[in-house]
């Protein structure tokens, strides 16, 4: 394996992978960081696009851990895309981690409660994946791929994460802030995870080389209604405000819309020592 404490992040540009850059250089880490626009390169900073062949890219010989954060995020693009977009989230990032594993390196890979249809809460790791969306499809299937290469693999499941830039709450704000109405949907679900807890569990399993599935969720589902109200409260403005109404009305594909999305999080209480946050925080 590499020297200790040199990381690779893979789409260091993106919600994640720059929150995670940020996290692990403050640990004091030595942060290896890939781009798909050539005119951010720099030292550190190296161009990969994996869109595009990645056969003929090779890591820093240094790195010990690669974290695999570049993904066709959209489920909508992933809808409409699906073959370019499992380019993206399949083939080139199966193809990406069997060379890195062949070169020592542990990989993580971020994934998605969209691996499973969301019938019932708190799905277990080992339960079967039974995915609805494109998106859910392609993780699942690069999931299976990537555990197939052994013990030198961690898959992390994640629910929605949050960021304090999340451009829709921002929008939120402001438009609540401005006197104006906003419309959350009643009956759609997020067990929120904080970015800042996320990449502290990336870096853990990155850390101490936990393979298998590990799983991050919110302790409970709440509708974005039940957000929406929580922060007028919180801005002091009047809940009348908030004004519902049905993902149906918004025109959402149903299958994008799954009544639970909250995931067992026992290992990561038992090896992590973690505890997710509650929802409102």
């Amino acid at each position: 394996m590499g020297r200790e404490g040199e990381s690779l992040i893979i789409g260091a540009d993106g919600f994640i992978g720059r929150a995670l850059a940020t996290h692990l250089t403050r640990a004091g880490e030595t942060v290896w960081e890939t781009t798909r626009r050539p005119e951010t390169v720099s030292g550190r900073r190296l161009f990969l696009d994996l869109a595009e062949d990645v056969s003929n890219w090779h890591p820093p010989s240094g790195v010990a851990v690669a974290y695999l954060c570049a993904a066709v995020s959209s489920l909508e693009r992933c809808r409409r895309e699906p073959a370019q977009s499992r380019v993206v989230n399949v083939q080139n990032t199966v193809a990406l981690a069997r060379a890195l594993v062949a070169r020592g390196i542990f990989v993580v890979f971020p994934s998605t409660n969209l691996v499973y249809d969301g019938t019932v809460p708190f799905c277990k790791a080992d339960d079967p994946v039974c995915p609805r969306t494109e998106y859910g499809r392609q993780k699942a299937e690069a999931e299976r791929q990537l555990l197939s290469l052994g013990n030198s693999v961690a898959v992390v499941r994640f629910t929605k994460i949050l960021g304090p830039d999340m451009p829709l709450f921002r929008r939120w704000i402001q438009a609540l802030q401005n006197g104006e109405t906003i419309h959350p949907f009643a009956d759609m679900v997020l067990a929120p995870v904080p970015l800042s807890f996320a990449v502290e569990v990336l870096h853990c399993v990155g850390r101490r080389r936990l393979p298998g599935i590990l799983q991050v969720s919110g302790d409970k589902d709440v509708t974005y209604a039940q957000v929406a109200r929580y922060m007028a409260q919180w801005l002091g403005v009047n809940s009348d405000r908030v004004r519902p109404l049905s993902w149906r009305e918004a025109g959402l594909q149903p299958e994008a819309v799954p009544a639970h999305t909250t995931l067992d999080t026992t290992r990561l209480r038992v090896e992590c020592g973690m505890e997710p946050p509650d929802v409102w925080s």
